[in-house]
């Protein structure tokens, strides 16, 4: 036994073993995929989109009902390939770092990775980055969700899974992001997002505290911490 054995039992513990399973956490995760992911798709839904480390497939599935017909998932795991599989989306069952290495140039349009980099050393994210800009199209996008290296509250995240190995701040992402040809970044938390019911009050109070916190932060060790969510999403854009 190994620490990867607590990955596949962690993967029968989430109770996720049919369709309606995933219909299930695709409706829990919408909110965030319209608010934060969707912005950030091209409105031609014919574009080509890979998701790396796909898993289940509920983000698939979340695309497949916006009407994104040219999709496909990568996963490493027979067992949540064919759970996947039933999202309609192509599935393909392999190394994700290989899967994109073999992949055409030039041949997607978006590339997406909802916590997965966390899960890989740190040279094979840098072969992520050097193989997405190669394989995707100019204006191309590569999406991922990690841990928010920034926020004080990263270990609740980053710790909660001993297969987790690192994770990057938006600052660090962003050069790395730029040392690898992207042209620009952008980023978003999950601090506003996550906030589903009553959102005309509890937004204005999230903001509040958190500008609150920013300034005392500041003010106590000269620290200036943008984004409080132990999760970040950012968005890498090729020219």
């Amino acid at each position: 036994m190994n620490h990867l054995t607590y990955y596949q039992f962690q993967t029968q513990a989430r109770g996720v073993a049919s369709l309606d399973d995933v219909k299930r956490l695709t409706s829990n995760y919408r909110h965030f995929y319209d608010r934060i992911v969707l912005p950030w798709l091209p409105l031609d839904r014919s574009c080509a989109i890979a998701e790396l480390a796909c898993g289940h497939g509920s983000f698939l599935l979340w695309l497949s009902q916006l009407g994104f017909d040219q999709i496909v998932g990568v996963d490493s795991s027979h067992e949540q390939a064919k759970i996947a599989t039933q999202t309609g989306a192509k599935i393909e069952i392999a190394d994700a770092i290989q899967w994109i290495s073999q992949h055409p140039s030039s041949s997607l349009d978006i590339i997406v990775a909802i916590d997965f980099a966390e899960h890989i050393s740190k040279d094979d994210f840098m072969d992520l980055l050097s193989q997405s800009i190669r394989v995707l199209k100019n204006n191309g996008r590569l999406i991922l969700r990690l841990p928010n290296g920034e926020s004080p509250f990263v270990g609740s995240n980053l710790f909660n899974d001993i297969t987790h190995v690192w994770t990057y701040t938006p600052n660090c992402l962003d050069t790395l992001a730029k040392m690898h040809g992207y042209q620009f970044s952008m980023f978003h938390d999950e601090s506003t997002v996550s906030i589903r019911d009553h959102r005309w009050i509890k937004v204005p109070i999230s903001r509040i505290a958190c500008t609150i916190l920013t300034l005392l932060v500041f003010c106590a060790a000269k620290v200036k911490i943008r984004m409080w969510s132990p999760n970040l999403w950012a968005c890498l854009v090729k020219s």
